[in-house]
């Protein structure tokens, strides 16, 4: 048989069963959302299906029982398919500057709600508003509401920056969700899902709070792939895209549908949300079997809005994060002035959950277990892509500029080539958008870290090392140890700037000041003692990108090369 058509624009859940797209089964896990806790939260990283997931609740609700007519719960299930009235809100607004602008969106679509269902509204509150309408219509067709949002967050990770307004929307969504909460007799069912959850405090206070089935064992699997469902549904595409990687030089010419498979599982699966089974990413899987080749579709897209402005306040935290060991409650609610880099990068999808243990904690002189977690990239999608994607968005690096670097710089620390080096360095600095005034050598020195990171090599920073800490020290090829140290000097004024004289002898001396240090402090003793191959380099930088490289030995060194 012709494999099924791919659902590649996101389609809603009724045009995928119309025109019979490829759909995968989730209506056992909808099953028992529906009759389980009447208010359920759920989180999951963008492009995951929670769209679909509200698409596919929506129609059930509707009593659309012929859209489910060869699907498990319109097979295998008693469900009975009630008609329900359903309110539906995306709370992806644009253009709110303030507070007020936030109230106006909900109480434009909460009044439109009412006038569809031909529902009276005398109040001007939302929370009035609320309450006329589940009242209204629940009396009118004689059930319960089902209530369905979806980008609940986005009003608050979309203003990270402004944190007043934040706030502002936090107790707005606060007094919203509070108004649903005691609506509650007049709902049959309500799922607010999003990204983030710098929210969550507007769901989880005050009685009756929503349930959060994020960490839910049973509901590990409702977005995403699993390992099972990879093969019901995509098993029909292995041999063509197998054949078609063959012809590409994708894969290796003796491969078969095994090997396949496990490079699949490599790529895109590990997404682990406490389950038994792991998750693929859903829309690197459809891209991929779309394009036939292994590349970054998912995380291609670029970091959500939150995070890229998070990245350019703090790069580092989010670019080399802390990945043990966490508490429950440090990834669960977000406190927007306690922002824990691992939760948003765990909740956005950078991030996976890698071991959940109990470590002893003594408070107070008592002895407790505490469940914690630690975290680590889920795939190679991942892992390969999101420090240099990260990189590029927090200093607004384009990819040219990035990629001739990465492909350049590794190779010219290996020859020692201090010329190339320090042009290299020089050109990605001169590309940087970050550095509105010159800043400090501990600004470059993280700077640097980060890119080398970037590049995808593995990076220390402070390493003790003789008598002092040397800068960076960069591992090449697994064994060769690079051993940095950075001198950073400033430059007054445009003149000062442009006289090329005076910063050739500015760079020079810095250079003369950190091979010192190198030798002086004999930062290769310990990689020495540990029969490690040592590179010594020496770096200047003035002001915001006049760079200069010199390459050390103990027994002579490079003339300086500068640009």
């Amino acid at each position: 048989m012709k494999p099924k058509n791919m659902p590649l624009a996101d389609p809603p859940f009724r045009e995928i069963i119309d025109n019979n797209l490829l759909y995968a089964d989730k209506t056992k896990y909808v099953f028992d959302m529906v009759n389980g806790p009447r208010l359920l939260f759920l989180t999951r990283p963008r492009r995951f299906g929670k769209t679909l997931l509200l698409d596919t609740l929506e129609e059930l609700f509707l009593g659309n029982r012929e859209l489910f007519k060869d699907l498990w719960i319109g097979t295998d299930s008693d469900y009975a398919f009630e008609r329900h009235p359903v309110l539906r809100l995306n709370m992806a607004y644009s253009g709110l500057s303030t507070k007020k602008d936030l109230e106006d969106r909900i109480k434009n679509e909460l009044r439109l709600a009412a006038e569809n269902e031909k529902i009276k509204i005398n109040s001007d509150s939302i929370d009035e508003i609320l309450k006329d309408y589940l009242t209204g219509v629940s009396k009118q067709y004689g059930v319960g509401v089902a209530v369905l949002i979806d980008e609940y967050d986005a009003p608050v990770s979309g203003q990270i920056m402004n944190h007043k307004l934040a706030l502002d929307n936090v107790n707005v969504l606060r007094d919203f969700y509070t108004s649903i909460k005691t609506n509650r007799k007049s709902i049959r069912f309500a799922l607010v899902t999003g990204i983030t959850r710098f929210a969550m405090t507007a769901l989880d206070s005050g009685p009756n709070s929503f349930v959060d089935i994020s960490l839910a064992p049973e509901y590990a699997s409702i977005c995403g792939f699993t390992v099972s469902e990879l093969t019901t549904y995509f098993g029909d595409r292995f041999d063509e895209t197998l054949a078609s990687l063959k012809a590409k030089g994708g894969v290796a010419e003796g491969a078969d549908r095994e090997s396949l498979k496990e490079m699949i599982l490599k790529w895109y699966d590990g997404y682990n949300w406490l389950g038994q089974e792991q998750v693929l990413n859903p829309y690197s899987i459809l891209y991929f079997f779309k394009e036939k080749y292994f590349d970054g579709f998912w995380i291609s897209l670029g970091p959500p809005r939150h995070i890229s402005s998070l990245l350019k306040k703090t790069p580092m935290d989010f670019i080399q994060p802390n990945l043990d060991y966490y508490a429950a409650g440090q990834i669960g609610k977000i406190e927007l002035n306690r922002i824990t880099p691992v939760s948003v990068l765990f909740n956005s999808g950078y991030l996976t959950i890698d071991k959940a243990i109990f470590k002893d904690v003594v408070k107070k002189g008592v002895t407790t277990k505490v469940k914690m977690f630690s975290f680590r990239p889920p795939n190679l999608e991942v892992d390969l892509n999101f420090q240099s994607s990260f990189f590029k968005h927090a200093f607004n690096v384009i990819d040219s500029d990035f990629n001739n670097f990465a492909a350049k710089f590794p190779i010219a620390m290996l020859n020692k080539d201090s010329k190339t080096v320090a042009n290299l360095l020089h050109n990605l600095l001169a590309a940087v958008i970050f550095f509105k005034n010159e800043s400090t050598e501990k600004h470059f020195h993280s700077m640097l870290h980060m890119a080398f990171l970037a590049v995808g090599l593995e990076v220390l920073s402070e390493i003790s090392a003789g008598d002092g800490r040397s800068d960076i020290v960069v591992i090449l090829e697994n064994k060769i140890r690079v051993v940095i140290e950075l001198k950073y000097r400033r430059a007054y004024g445009k003149r000062e700037i442009s006289d090329v004289n005076r910063a050739a002898k500015e760079l020079a001396a810095a250079l003369d000041d950190a091979e010192k240090q190198i030798k002086e402090k004999d930062y290769a003793a310990p990689h020495r003692a540990a029969n490690r191959e040592v590179i010594l380099l020496a770096l200047a930088i003035r002001g915001k990108d006049q760079v200069a490289a010199r390459f050390v030995t103990p027994e002579k060194s490079d003339s300086p090369q500068d640009i």
